[in-house]
């Protein structure tokens, strides 16, 4: 990541999409489901050291779920704003339509629809709202949520044993009651708020302004347009769509767990110009009262801890409210640096 102020990194170039081509892996996981991943769980481990961000194939998640899944988010974001906006989000319940969302205090020129685990959820006391008559759109995204939970565990089990643990060594922290939550993203040309824009609502300059993901890993299904960019050596570089792929990145949490073994990788989305886009990122976090601190195998003498204990619910809260409205600076994982 560049030593420069966060504040100037939409200001550093693009880099060629052929240096990053040569540069991020696509990883056939295959393995991890009969146990012949040794070399997958190694380009894992590597992928997330340089860049924290990789694509995987050969998944385990079916096509046909994933068919489903582009006809209802395409579906859900046509339908007229009222509709929509009926099931707007608050502070106090982060679950629903969304269409102001911030990224370190600055508006994303999208709209957003968020959901989690069935019931009321551990950190918000909230329940999922859905739109009314259409019980083909919940049936499914809920397929999907139980499918990327189970892709995520395999992964987690990579991401351990690359840092020489056991493969279950993190998953006490993720079940029963994991928080993961599935965003539908929605980037259009015209601006949701553009009639709205006031001095206290600027325009919206990019789809998603820099950020780095809080919990452990993100698991990210986006269409052929593009527009996705990770920062790395002072630019910013494309990720392309790879058909039937992931994109995987690691999270603040998987960073602090591995004593910046593993990196969260800043990333933005552009604003789209010509063409609308959509995506769909699956965030893996914790259960609500994990506590996270550097895990032993990655702290030593010579590499002592660089990270007091972070309580993951409180961490989430507070991001959220950053998410939701400008209640002051965007907590970050720097704030726990010893």
């Amino acid at each position: 990541m560049s030593s420069q102020n966060h504040t100037d990194l939409d200001q550093h170039p693009i880099a060629t999409t052929v240096e990053f081509g040569s540069s991020v892996p696509v990883i056939d996981i295959g393995g991890l489901r009969d146990g012949s991943a040794d070399d997958a769980i190694e380009e894992i481990a590597t992928a997330c050291r340089d860049w924290g961000f990789f694509q995987v194939v050969n998944h385990g998640v079916p096509g046909e779920l994933i068919d489903d899944v582009w006809h209802q988010i395409r579906q859900f974001f046509r339908l007229p704003r009222a509709t929509k906006e009926a099931i707007l989000r608050t502070r106090e319940n982060p679950w629903g339509y969304y269409n102001n969302e911030l990224t370190k205090n600055r508006r994303d020129k999208k709209e957003v629809f968020d959901y989690t685990t069935q019931g009321t959820d551990p950190i918000y006391r909230s329940e999922n709202r859905w739109p009314e008559s259409n019980d083909g759109f919940r049936a499914t995204m809920l397929a999907y949520l139980a499918a990327c939970t189970d892709l995520s565990l395999r992964l987690l089990e990579a991401f351990c044993m690359g840092l020489d643990l056991p493969a279950d060594y993190l998953k006490k922290y993720f079940e029963p009651g994991h928080t993961g939550f599935i965003r539908l993203n929605h980037y259009p040309i015209e601006d949701p708020l553009a009639e709205a824009a006031t001095e206290e609502l600027p325009d919206a300059d990019l789809g998603v302004h820099h950020h780095t993901d809080a919990g452990a890993l993100t698991i990210l299904l986006q269409d052929e347009v593009g527009g996705l960019q990770v920062h790395r050596n002072d630019c910013w570089h494309e990720i392309p769509p790879v058909e039937g792929g992931f994109v995987i990145n690691t999270g603040d949490m998987m960073q602090v767990w591995s004593n910046d073994t593993y990196q969260a990788a800043m990333h933005r989305v552009l604003a789209m110009e010509k063409c609308d886009r959509y995506s769909i990122p699956f965030f893996f976090n914790p259960s609500a009262e994990t506590q996270v601190r550097p895990l032993p195998t990655v702290v030593s003498d010579s590499r002592p801890r660089a990270y007091r204990t972070i309580n993951w619910a409180e961490f989430r809260g507070q991001r959220t409210d950053g998410d939701y409205a400008n209640y002051g600076t965007e907590v970050q994982i720097s704030q726990y640096r010893l």
